[in-house]
């Protein structure tokens, strides 16, 4: 489970963006910033992306660590800069290309039992070529239970770089990452 910035002039995040676009003139968002936040399925016969559905639309910068990752990955955007200007009356400074030169990817790192946890091994996500951010969500002694949704995740990683280099880092991180818990009972399917 992971979560990454696209480059919105890529023909393969078209409908996307236009299904974003629409979100927003929908809910009346014309000035300043906003986020779409939204679930697709790629249908590799046509591909692209189909079926969009909105989960969260924002008259706001995203949350989190994104619209940091956005300044890191987009050469000349700074976000925070701009927000403040197009809610000024300021016209925005967007860069000439506005596409990322390198991928973020916040991935999230999953504990696959429950129980208490006694160690973790693998934390050391700064070892990872793109490693830019981490946090750890649980520490010794707590109770963790197997992840099954956001809030039940050990860790969160943010990882810029090539693509290759982010996915093969999104997979030790979440590969190499390991729960040692004193186990409850298995969970019931």
């Amino acid at each position: 489970t992971w979560q990454t910035m696209v480059d919105p002039h890529c023909d393969t995040y078209a409908s996307l963006v236009r299904y974003a676009e629409g979100v927003c003139r929908a809910v009346g968002i014309k000035y300043g910033f906003a986020h779409v936040e939204l679930m697709s399925r790629y249908d590799e016969k046509k591909n692209k992306f189909v079926d969009p559905v909105m989960v969260e639309v924002g008259a706001r910068l995203a949350g989190g660590r994104k619209a940091i990752m956005a300044g890191l990955t987009v050469p000349g955007w700074r976000p925070f800069d701009a927000m403040v200007d197009a809610h000024c009356g300021v016209p925005v400074r967007v860069p000439a290309r506005f596409s990322p030169a390198k991928i973020a990817k916040q991935v999230y790192v999953p504990s696959t039992k429950s129980g208490k946890l006694i160690g973790v091994e693998g934390d050391d996500f700064d070892r990872l070529k793109t490693y830019d951010s981490s946090i750890m969500l649980v520490k010794v002694g707590d109770q963790v239970k197997r992840a099954r949704d956001l809030m039940s995740f050990c860790a969160y990683v943010w990882l810029i770089g090539s693509k290759e280099d982010v996915e093969a880092d999104a997979k030790k991180a979440r590969d190499e990452f390991v729960v040692n818990v004193e186990e409850e009972e298995p969970d019931s399917p």
